[in-house]
């Protein structure tokens, strides 16, 4: 069965963000990005090189799940193969900042260049209703993790185990972690994908019939480029480094759940047009409120009334009610015929009536 999909507006977005929304969705769309299948079972057939766009990545990830499809599409990357043998899990690992991770990066995967056109994806919190949905008694691993975020981090040690915030080993090839914050920031997200590899090879996961999903977000790496340069030492082998672990999560994943699992990679390079992370070792704290902060912009729900939407709606169309409605009465009264005896003749004739 092959998925297709097609996308419905969305309505209700705050007036202060309108324009931002729509800056984003210009830019947005031709902004480049990376959809990477790394691990998929045998039931789903990943195939062809067309593109996908970011807001289709959540009605993939549920048909692969065999969870409802909400949104309609042409794309035909994906053929379900065996509709009663679906994965029991799905894990997208995140990249903030770059387009790719490379064609030579060693990474096994099967790649689609993406449209970038949310700015802010919601496909875990889709993910997450609709598998809530299906399963009222709960028990699914939902794991949302920002790997620089400690609550995230104690969140996610609730399926893992616990994760203490790690310490930077000494050796850190080119990175000068200790001078440099880019530096220092990206090495301690990698740690922290490095604790949850170990966590799933000690067995913290296994397979219970239950579906579940994984979001992980690599937030560093633009960063750390935007400093050292895109082509630079650095850049190559900090690249290198998340290709190697990504892999490394990959099989760990495949492992845990004896190959029943769909792995991919999301890269996207919109998040230049924010202001590149430059946290310092000691405020990760700062990273955590900058985040908060960023997602309340984008969102605009805690800040603008819920009843934004109608009255909105209501003012657009009596704006265009009004001027049509005006338009029409100016038409009219141009062609309107007063007739020979009305005053308005009579006042605009060059030869006026005179009384005998």
């Amino acid at each position: 069965m092959t998925v297709s999909h097609q996308f419905p507006c969305k309505m209700g977005v705050t007036m202060p963000l309108f324009w931002i929304t729509l800056a984003v969705s210009v830019l947005g769309s031709n902004a480049a990005g990376e959809f990477s299948v790394l691990h998929s079972p045998q039931s789903l057939k990943f195939f062809g090189s067309s593109k996908t766009s970011e807001s289709l990545l959540k009605e993939i990830f549920s048909a692969a799940l065999g969870l409802s499809v909400e949104e309609n599409s042409e794309w035909d990357g994906l053929s379900i193969t065996d509709p009663f043998n679906t994965p029991e899990a799905v894990v997208q690992v995140y990249i903030d900042g770059i387009s790719s991770l490379g064609e030579n990066s060693g990474l096994k995967s099967k790649n689609y260049p993406l449209i970038v056109d949310e700015y802010e994806p919601d496909a875990y919190d889709a993910i997450k209703h609709r598998i809530k949905q299906r399963f009222i008694n709960g028990n699914n691993k939902l794991v949302n993790i920002g790997l620089s975020n400690s609550d995230d981090l104690v969140a996610a040690s609730k399926v893992f185990g616990e994760i203490v915030p790690p310490k930077i080993p000494k050796k850190s090839f080119n990175l000068k972690y200790d001078t440099i914050d880019e530096d220092y920031q990206f090495l301690y997200e990698l740690e922290v994908l490095k604790k949850i590899i170990n966590k799933l090879k000690s067995g913290a996961v296994s397979p219970d019939n239950i579906i579940d999903f994984y979001n992980i977000r690599f937030r560093s790496l633009h960063a750390l480029s935007d400093y050292h340069g895109p082509n630079s030492i650095q850049t190559k082998e900090a690249r290198q480094l998340l290709v190697e672990a990504i892999q490394e999560l990959n099989d760990a994943f495949v492992k845990a759940y004896d190959g029943s699992v769909l792995v991919t990679v999301v890269t996207t390079d919109v998040a230049h047009t924010r202001r590149a992370i430059r946290a310092a070792p000691d405020t990760v704290a700062d990273d955590q409120d900058e985040e908060q902060m960023e997602k309340q912009l984008r969102s605009g729900q805690d800040n603008y009334s819920a009843d934004y939407a109608a009255i909105f709606n209501i003012m657009l169309w009596f704006g265009i009610v009004f001027a049509f409605s005006l338009v029409a009465i100016v038409y009219a009264v141009m062609d309107m015929d007063p007739g020979r005896d009305s005053i308005i003749y009579r006042m605009t004739s060059t030869r006026m009536k005179k009384d005998n």
